[in-house]
């Protein structure tokens, strides 16, 4: 589909609690289709918050409760989320659900994803998903707005530098201080990543780098965090995601339909 837009299939995350009572944005989720069924993907410490709160997602009914199978990555007991190198977490959407999320987002298709057997072999990526910093609140309604930043991915020392697997991480330069506008290369004020998390990493093809033809990336792994003083963002592969979703099928999704 070389007319599709992957920003079409990036969702916003928002959690509604109690104490405080408020509605806030925390994350991003990747809305995608595996073997002709309907996911969120996102990670852990977003789903975390259902501790705290609902989660809410834009969809034709307005911001909505998520209803689906929910899974994710689980630790040990000994070990925080903050250590947590992995991170991920999905929903297996109910199929009314994923038609009420359509109003606004469109699936990304199979065949845009990317199972990369190391991140090494890429070149330049760009991590994109929602800034909390860019959600805003107009009476009832609640909007915000999606960014990318693209940066070169990482070599192996930086991978041995953090205790990271290029098989199953993703490392991408990102310094805010030096961000260039893609056009100009004039210096560019970016959000915070805060909120992005959850997000898509889409991997620019050798040669295209530069380029603003979004029909060229593929979407390769999930966004989980920015260290800002190392100028790095990480995220995971899709092969994680991939071996949680096995599960759930085993699981058949709780029932979910």
């Amino acid at each position: 589909m070389p007319d599709f837009d992957p920003y079409d299939s990036l969702v916003p995350v928002f959690v509604e609690t109690e104490i405080p009572k408020r509605v806030h944005q925390i994350g991003t989720a990747i809305f995608r289709e595996f073997w002709g069924e309907p996911f969120l993907i996102t990670v852990a410490h977003v789903t975390d918050e259902l501790s705290n709160g609902v989660l809410l997602v834009p969809t034709v009914q307005g911001l909505s409760p998520i209803d689906g199978y929910m899974a994710y990555i689980d630790l040990p007991p000994e070990v925080s989320r903050r250590e947590d190198n992995v991170d991920v977490a999905y929903y297996r959407l109910s199929s009314e659900f994923a038609a009420q999320l359509s109003y606004h987002f469109k699936p990304l298709p199979q065949g845009r994803g990317e199972i990369i057997q190391s991140a090494l072999e890429l070149t330049v990526c760009s991590a994109s998903g929602y800034p909390a910093s860019k959600g805003k609140k107009n009476d009832q309604t609640y909007s915000s707005e999606i960014f990318s930043f693209r940066g070169v991915a990482a070599r192996l020392e930086t991978y041995d530098q953090f205790g990271l697997s290029p098989e199953q991480s993703i490392i991408i330069h990102f310094h805010k201080k030096r961000a260039v506008h893609p056009e100009t290369m004039d210096t560019f004020p970016t959000p915070s990543l805060k909120g992005s998390s959850g997000g898509g990493i889409f991997a620019w093809p050798p040669g295209a780098e530069l380029s603003d033809d979004w029909s060229l990336p593929r979407l390769v792994g999930v966004i989980h965090s920015f260290k800002e003083k190392d100028g790095l963002i990480i995220g995971t592969t899709l092969v994680p995601i991939l071996a949680a979703i096995g599960l759930g099928r085993l699981k058949k999704f709780g029932g979910i339909q």
